[in-house]
């Protein structure tokens, strides 16, 4: 059966509300069918695909998204479910939203006109102020409202432009009228989620994508940069970086993926420090000037000197080097209030005051209760409207909109009674039935409420060229609210168009040799941290892993563990956070450590519950910096950091579960172990082999090694500590945590022994896992550490310098027997070594990491 019978028979479905797809029973406007046929452009879709199994074609392209979808890690964070530690994945429906061109025409025409009657109505109100003089406008809905900021007035941005990037939500009534519903102007979201929504959509129907002439939206991310450039005044040398909240904020996300796909620095508050009015970026070689801010954090949070003094998100000083045009900021602050739905009400008449013009596009019906007459007017008619808050509340949020229809008796009198003692407070606004736009579904078509958020840009000359798609979102279900964070979807934004389509490319003309340096992206302090953790946790969970299997193993072959082999795996289990730590007093025994590797093993995803340790703590505590580092990761790199962290989580109710072993205590399963093995070994490929070998892997390089040291010398000091724990068992679990078993059985065939054990685990150059190369790596990674590092250097070769061991220690030294000295001396070296790499780790983090807390900063030039 093909597709479009499939859809025309659509009409025998025992679901009524699908009969009315195309028999046009519906009291909605139907975007795919009208009177009983399918609009032409959706005709033509369905002609495109195999006519003998369309059905089970559009299966498997479902199927295959939600593939792709997972495996390119697109996420959207919802906030109940960060509390928990999850990201959801990206909810995309496999039917684009087609636009045709007479549509089109209409939408792009009015979307420009409004940004651009926006964009006035911010220079009026930060300047001369005539639209409210004149009455045109209510001040209690301009400087009444908090998003208005006095500290922005007499501001005149680069090209008078206030509004460089701006978003409109629109909807379709029944008679096929477009209306906008809402304006996003602040950091509006979706760019990033309507390119990455095409890239995926017109693979699955190239066919399709390639007929109908759908526009391509590569121009339209190239006028944005360009725009940006020429409001600055270093023009094509200007630094541009896009400023983000963090990884928890739901649309992170599409923050790196438009900095990568915009070739620009993807930056967090911290990361930036103003200095004489210009904003720069604290890199790891000093401070390096950001000319353009393309932000993606709300007004309340930019700057905590004037703004939000709580905000940890924001730049100290931001609003003065905007006072001065010291920077771009894109868009400029203070401009939430015009995101007030009272303000719809009045723009017809401002449209004829400013540009001399109707609107095109009209605003939903839109009643501010402040105007007495209005409020009367409305009143009457609750039942029909949709009450919302007219400014936000002292938590920075609008009350949630409440349907009139959905009230009773009882709670309409209570809401006319909340609103007459303030009106001021409350706008009341049309209810738009909402268009339905097809999706498929494992039911087959379907139809859902649908709202379009279009995107317009700045020329930098006064005007706006609109996006040709956008971020359709339709409801999770018939009778559901059009949200994402309440179960909704999104969909492709197919324009067409029967001119040519634009091929316009991002990808930059010929280089040349100066281009190149120029290109290279600069590694924040920030990052340079959260690479340098990276590396020290894949190291330490790695080593975790070892210990903990080789636990396993010992519990499992010996029921009656010798005590010094049992106090050494004690002890280093604790270290690790494995279990209790080890009192030589009370030793424990052998079950009590067995219970407590168990205990520790497992975690549940409660927030309410202390985080975990051990192995889960670790694997945690990969994925948050994996989250921090998601713009210089690669997508396989960041879905193994992020995907290892989920594999000890498990909901508390599946924990009764778990393998049993024969005493019935639940047991530790050795594949869930292999599993996190494999994990862990292809983390360890993806950094030594996948990464460029850029400033911000060495320090990676650098945190591995320092992890690496630090537990070798952890556990000769522990083996060491006690008479009779170097023995058999011992040693073969202080081979195995220097991940050298292999090696020691096939290169001495022997059992375990002292001479060769040290051999390996601190003399043997070849051995990575040896103290003598990982201090001849660490030599060769501080060497390249960028600046002046000589206290790093001086701190370093206090324990190694020129490659030298300490005098008397040696192989021949620590033959036994050897005396008690030779012990001493390299104990008190391993000391040495434990020391230095936690002070080493503590003065590079004070040089490259905290360089806004330095008192002296050097500014680098470009």
């Amino acid at each position: 059966m093909s597709a479009k019978q499939h859809t025309k028979d659509q009409t025998a479905n025992k679901l009524p509300w699908q009969q009315e797809i195309l028999q046009g029973t519906s009291h909605y406007f139907s975007e795919m069918a009208s009177e009983g046929r399918l609009r032409p452009l959706w005709e033509q879709f369905f002609e495109k695909l195999p006519q003998n199994n369309g059905a089970e074609y559009l299966d498997d392209k479902r199927t295959e998204l939600a593939k792709q979808i997972k495996d390119n890690g697109i996420t959207y964070n919802v906030y109940a479910d960060q509390l928990g530690g999850a990201a959801r994945p990206w909810s995309l429906d496999l039917l684009p939203l087609i636009i045709n061109e007479a549509d089109w025409a209409q939408l792009s025409a009015g979307v420009a006109q409004r940004a651009k009657l926006l964009n006035l109505m911010m220079v009026d109100a930060y300047g001369e102020q005539k639209i409210t003089k004149k009455g045109l406008l209510p001040t209690d809905i301009v400087q009444g409202h908090p998003g208005f900021l006095p500290q922005m007035m007499g501001v005149k941005p680069s090209g008078n432009v206030w509004l460089h990037r701006v978003a409109f939500d629109l909807g379709r009534s029944p008679d096929g009228r477009w209306w906008i519903i809402s304006h996003r102007l602040q950091a509006p979201s979706g760019l990033g989620y309507s390119l990455e929504n095409r890239i995926c959509i017109s693979k699955s129907f190239n066919r399709s994508f390639r007929d109908l002439g759908v526009q391509h939206l590569a121009r339209f991310f190239r006028d944005y940069v360009d725009a940006v450039r020429k409001l600055s005044p270093k023009k094509e040398n200007t630094r541009i970086a896009l400023l983000t909240p963090g990884p928890y904020n739901e649309t992170y996300f599409e923050h790196t993926y438009l900095a990568r796909y915009l070739g620009i620095s993807l930056v967090e508050g911290g990361d930036l420090v103003v200095r004489q009015n210009k904003v720069y970026l604290k890199t790891i070689h000093g401070l390096e000037q950001i000319d353009a801010l393309i932000r993606r954090t709300d007004d309340k949070w930019l700057d905590p000197l004037e703004l939000r003094e709580d905000s940890f998100l924001g730049v100290p000083g931001l609003l003065q080097a905007l006072r001065v045009n010291g920077v771009v900021l894109l868009n400029m602050p203070g401009n939430s209030w015009m995101e007030s739905p009272a303000l719809h009400g009045f723009l017809p008449g401002l449209s004829k005051t400013l540009l001399g013009e109707e609107l095109l596009i009209p605003s939903v019906p839109s009643w501010w209760c402040g105007e007495s007459p209005a409020w009367a007017q409305a009143s009457e008619r609750l039942e029909n409207l949709v009450i919302k808050s007219t400014y936000p509340n002292q938590f920075g949020n609008s009350i949630e909109p409440v349907m009139g229809s959905m009230l009773d008796n009882a709670d309409k009198r209570k809401w006319l009674s909340t609103i007459s003692r303030k009106p001021a407070q409350f706008t009341l606004q049309e209810l738009i039935p909402l268009s339905r736009a097809p999706i498929w579904t494992e039911r087959g078509l379907e139809e859902r409420a649908m709202m379009l958020r279009l995107f317009a840009v700045t020329d930098g000359e006064g005007n706006y060229k609109v996006m040709p798609g956008g971020l359709t979102r339709v409801a999770g279900d018939q009778n559901g609210i059009v949200s994402m964070q309440k179960g909704g979807s999104s969909l492709d934004t197919w324009v067409c168009s029967s001119e040519p389509v634009d091929n316009t490319t991002n990808l930059k003309g010929r280089l040349q040799a100066g281009d190149l340096a120029a290109l290279k992206r600069p590694v924040s302090s920030r990052a340079a941290e959260h690479l340098f953790w990276l590396g020290r946790y894949t190291e330490r969970a790695s080593y975790t892993l070892r210990l903990l299997t080789r636990a396993q193993m010992l519990l499992k072959e010996d029921e009656f563990l010798d005590s010094n082999t049992l106090s050494f795996l004690y002890e280093m289990c604790g270290k690790q956070g494995l279990s209790e730590e080890f009192n030589p007093i009370e030793p424990g025994n052998q079950d009590q450590l067995e219970g407590e590797l168990i205990g520790r093993f497992w975690f549940v995803n409660d927030p309410k519950l202390p985080p975990p340790v051990g192995l889960a703590g670790q694997l945690t505590a990969l994925a948050r910096v994996a989250g921090q580092l998601r713009d210089r990761l690669s997508m396989g790199h960041w879905r193994l950091l992020n995907e290892a962290s989920k594999l000890l989580m498990k909901p508390q109710e599946s924990q009764k579960d778990s393998p049993k072993d024969a005493q019935g205590a639940t047991s530790i399963p050795d594949p869930t172990l292999e599993h996190v093995r494999l994990y862990l070994m292809a983390m360890h490929g993806e950094q030594s082999d996948h990464m460029t070998r850029d400033d911000g892997w060495r320090f990676l390089q650098l945190g591995r090694q320092l992890e690496r040291l630090h537990g070798a010398c952890e556990c000769l000091l522990s083996m060491t500590s006690m008479p009779g724990r170097a023995n058999e068992n011992g040693i073969a679990l202080g081979i195995a945590l220097g991940d050298s078993t292999i090696t020691y059985r096939s290169r001495y065939q022997h059992r375990f022994e002292w001479l060769p054990a040290l051999d390996l685990l601190i003399f043997d150059l070849d051995n990575p896992y040896s103290i003598k190369r990982i201090l001849y790596k660490l030599n060769i990674e501080l060497n390249r550490l960028p600046g002046d590092h000589s206290a790093i250097r001086q701190l370093f070769d206090q324990v190694f310098k020129e490659g030298n061991l300490p005098r008397g220690l040696s192989l021949e030294a620590l033959q036994p027997p050897f005396p008690v000295e030779t012990s001493q001396l390299m104990r008190h070296w391993l000391k040495d070594l434990l020391s230095m790499s936690m002070k080493l780790s503590d003065v590079v983090g004070a040089q490259y990491f905290r360089l806004a807390e330095l008192p002296d900063q050097m500014i680098q030039g470009r």
